[in-house]
């Protein structure tokens, strides 16, 4: 399969290649881990993406990482909306703190295997997906458009939206209908008040993805309607992945019971 060209301002070029001659050092500690195919996979160095530049891009997964110094702090809106747009095309964001790199390297690069293994997986996931039990959507991978990216639709659910609550899961969702079929589309939530770093926060959204990922026929094979929903992760510590998964089945039957109910009434 050829790579997925990503367009970008070509003004962006020569910025660029000044930033790749001005590398930060928690930059070049990073590239040295990842260069080379060191983690299986090929990584470039500032890479133009749209309007923006990405400090490390790997172009066959559409993966990339950015380093987050002390001025992110106050640029939570611009990296956002930044992030947005990358997801837009189809571009899947790491964001690491500077800290992290320079003083937790072995789990910044346990970080980046778990996503790389996961992303390389849900490419192979139509391969597999014959031995998987069936939903109507399709089987237990988690393509792309059941990622819920839309800005207003995130709002509504925090605003508008029905929760139910298994520790330490929050399910918060809302009635609404895509366009292109696809029933439930899913945002996952780690608190950065409760969770510094991009590590932990990252590693917590994987668990909640994957637990999710293996759970969902459970939803596609007893309901009806389309749903968005978002899984707000509650707890103080990093949980264990059985943690997780356990709170996310009753979670999510949970949410049968209470529509079969609603149903019903």
């Amino acid at each position: 399969m050829k790579n997925k060209i990503i367009p970008y301002n070509p003004k962006l070029k020569e910025f660029a290649r000044q930033l790749r001659n001005n590398s930060t050092l928690s930059e070049v500690l990073l590239w040295e881990k990842i260069k080379q195919r060191a983690l299986g996979v090929q990584f470039h160095r500032q890479v133009p993406l749209l309007e923006y530049i990405v400090d490390f891009y790997c172009h066959e997964l559409q993966l990339a990482i950015e380093i987050d110094g002390i001025s992110h702090e106050f640029k939570y809106d611009k990296d956002a909306e930044r992030e947005r747009q990358l997801e837009k095309v189809g571009v899947h964001l790491i964001r690491l703190q500077d800290s992290e790199v320079k003083k937790n390297m072995f789990s910044v690069l346990m970080t980046l295997k778990e996503v790389i293994s996961e992303m390389q997986s849900e490419k192979s996931g139509p391969e597999i997906a014959n031995t998987a039990l069936k939903s109507p959507q399709g089987d237990i991978s988690f393509p792309k458009k059941e990622k819920l990216t839309n800005k207003k639709l995130f709002e509504a659910l925090f605003t508008e939206g029905k929760s139910l609550q298994e520790f330490p899961i929050k399910l918060i969702y809302l009635p609404t209908h895509f366009d292109d079929g696809t029933e439930v589309r899913v945002a996952v939530v780690a608190p950065k008040k409760r969770f510094k770093t991009a590590v932990d926060r990252n590693r917590i959204k994987r668990l909640l993805r994957e637990a999710y990922r293996l759970n969902k026929p459970l939803i596609f094979n007893n309901i009806e309607g389309n749903f968005a929903f978002i899984f707000l992760y509650l707890g103080k510590k990093t949980p264990t992945f059985n943690e997780v998964d356990t709170a996310m089945k009753k979670l999510l039957h949970a949410f049968i019971n209470k529509e079969s109910d609603e149903k019903i009434d």
